[in-house]
């Protein structure tokens, strides 16, 4: 059962995996008086916006920093929730004598189902392309239903800015997932506020960085990362 599972998160976040580290100033022009949100205030909205948390307890894996993220994404987007959708699931490609293949042909030798994905989705309209390549305004995101309860879970007239990957099996073709560690939130109107905070020194540099500051501010920063 365990390597089903360890399967399970090798197709769920594949994304995540095989990158580099790296880490790059910013300027500090953001941290201006008036320019961010009262910690206070930040504390309030986390009822509304809740940290993302947690790991399933038979998963291995580290923290992805944002610009980790950006690397291995094809764009970062503004994007409004228009709905919640149906919760949808994908067959995997196994080919023979690919190690999928070979996997597969194990787990059925083993009397095992094939594991067959399914994941959360949600219509967005996305209002900004900040970087990467065009992504069309009427689409949707998706993450493993794996990780329900831990990647952010998005209600109707939410508004975030977030790293996408293109989908590539299914019915993910033609949308994008996402995860809590390339996500914020835009709240109060003009202020930025991040789905995960991270315990690593890098992440937790970065979120206090950039947690409660202007969405202006933030776009600037994402260019910066793009262009370093």
């Amino acid at each position: 059962m365990e390597r089903v599972r360890a399967k399970h998160w090798f197709i769920s976040v594949v994304l995540l995996m095989g990158l580099t580290s790296c880490s790059t100033p910013f300027s500090n022009a953001h941290e201006d008086a008036g320019n961010r949100l009262p910690l206070n205030r930040i504390e309030e909205l986390r009822e509304e916006y809740p940290r993302s948390t947690g790991v399933p307890p038979t998963i291995n894996m580290r923290e992805v920093s944002f610009r980790e993220m950006m690397d291995f994404g094809e764009a970062v987007i503004v994007a409004e929730v228009v709905s919640e959708l149906p919760n949808f699931s994908v067959d995997l490609r196994a080919e023979p004598g690919t190690p999928e293949g070979d996997s597969a042909e194990k787990d059925r030798a083993a009397g095992i189902a094939p594991y067959k994905p399914e994941f959360i989705a949600y219509k967005v309209n996305v209002h900004q392309v900040l970087t990467g390549e065009d992504v069309k305004e009427d689409t949707f995101l998706f993450y493993n239903a794996d990780f329900a309860g831990m990647e952010p879970e998005l209600k109707p007239g939410m508004r975030i800015v977030t790293v996408v990957k293109k989908g590539t099996t299914g019915e993910q073709v033609g949308g994008y997932s996402f995860t809590r560690y390339g996500t914020y939130y835009i709240v109060d109107g003009d202020y930025v506020l991040s789905a995960y905070e991270g315990e690593s020194e890098e992440l937790r540099e970065f979120t206090e960085q950039t947690n409660g500051i202007q969405v202006d501010s933030f776009i600037q920063k994402i260019k910066e990362l793009a262009h370093s």
